[in-house]
């Protein structure tokens, strides 16, 4: 099996971009629709015809792949809601491209910018069957703080009653060396991009 280094994917990313003419946006959506389909892979197995999926989304790139999959299902006629770990005029790049597709084929998307709305949702929100973990990528370092720590405790509140795939690497994990640094998305299916990370290894 072949490992990667985070900084050696973000190489891997960049020549894909300049020696193939792949757009950031075209790799984005790639790695979205692939988890699109682990999550309506999952669903199969557990016999669910009508599966309800919540999609954890960041503000970065990870939530990008968030907006793709939610876009998926969508289209797929799967029941979805995106909850957001920030604001949505915090979004840039490429998956504020792919945030724009997916508000206009009619997915909702809820701001939470806070840790205490965090916790008001875990009172309120609705049971999901699947979590998609969007929240943090390869690039974190750190315990996770803010609403992206509000976030990745509500997934692991909800955890013992739903699914959680992480996408890329769960939350809170450092991709380099696989240490948890603070509380980690405990994800019973990471659906990892390009090739698995070495923290996921280790």
């Amino acid at each position: 099996m072949k490992a990667i280094t985070p900084d050696l994917m973000r190489v891997v990313d960049r020549k894909a971009a300049e020696e193939f003419e792949i757009t950031g946006e075209a790799l984005m959506g790639r790695a979205g629709a692939g988890v699109g389909e682990v999550v309506m892979n999952l669903a199969d197995h557990c016999g669910w015809t009508e599966p309800f999926v919540q999609l954890i989304a960041g503000r970065g790139n990870n939530g990008g792949d968030a907006f793709v999959a939610a876009h998926f299902l969508a289209d797929a006629e799967v029941e979805v809601e995106v909850l957001l770990a920030g604001s949505i005029r915090e979004i840039r790049g490429d998956a504020l491209c792919h945030l724009s597709k997916m508000r206009s084929a009619g997915v909702v998307i809820r701001e939470l910018p806070t840790q205490q709305d965090w916790e008001n949702a875990l009172a309120t929100e609705d049971r999901a069957d699947i979590l998609v973990d969007g929240v943090l990528g390869i690039g974190s370092k750190g315990p996770p703080r803010g609403p992206a720590g509000g976030a990745v405790h509500f997934i692991n509140a909800r955890s013992a009653e739903s699914w959680v795939v992480s996408i890329d690497v769960p939350s809170g994990l450092n991709a380099g060396t696989g240490e948890a640094e603070g509380e980690t998305v405990k994800a019973d299916v990471t659906a990892t991009i390009g090739l698995p990370k070495i923290g996921l290894l280790n």
